[in-house]
């Protein structure tokens, strides 16, 4: 039984790294408890720059998912509703799936791009292979309830 709700996966969106947002939430950190110790609490008011930052870093990390919604397709920033779908190409070989949308704008969805903890080569293979499947699946199944025959 297919359930209707949203389905979300980890996947590499391409986009700016975070390493500098990182080093500067951690200097601020250290600042502003060194700074609170040294001279007043007022300076604890100082650690709202660091949760600022850290709630930056939270959102963003929240935009590198795959949003697989009954209506809608969300790569991270970028949407795709299925309705728009002109023509979706899979291509099983490349482990790629290309949506072409209504205006010409084109999304990919590579099986490289979905993270996995394992550690040697042909577990790491397998585990992308995988979760590519299972997204494609449910992508596809999503697109042929709305147009049948775009699927090539």
């Amino acid at each position: 039984m297919e359930t209707k709700g949203p389905a979300a996966f980890k996947y590499k969106v391409e986009g700016s790294s975070n390493a500098t947002l990182v080093a500067i939430l951690i200097t601020c950190l250290f600042g502003s408890i060194i700074c609170a110790a040294n001279f007043s609490a007022w300076c604890l008011l100082g650690l709202l720059v660091p949760l600022g930052i850290a709630i930056y870093l939270v959102r963003e990390g929240m935009r590198k998912t795959l949003i697989i919604a009954p209506r809608y397709l969300i790569v991270g920033e970028g949407i795709i509703y299925y309705s728009s779908v002109a023509k979706a190409q899979l291509d099983r070989k490349r482990q790629v799936l290309t949506l072409f949308s209504e205006k010409g704008k084109r999304l990919a969805i590579e099986a490289e791009k979905f993270p996995t903890n394992a550690r040697k080569d042909f577990k790491i293979k397998a585990n992308k292979t995988a979760k590519f499947d299972k997204a494609c699946e449910k992508i596809l199944a999503r697109l042929s309830g709305v147009t049948p025959d775009i699927i090539g």
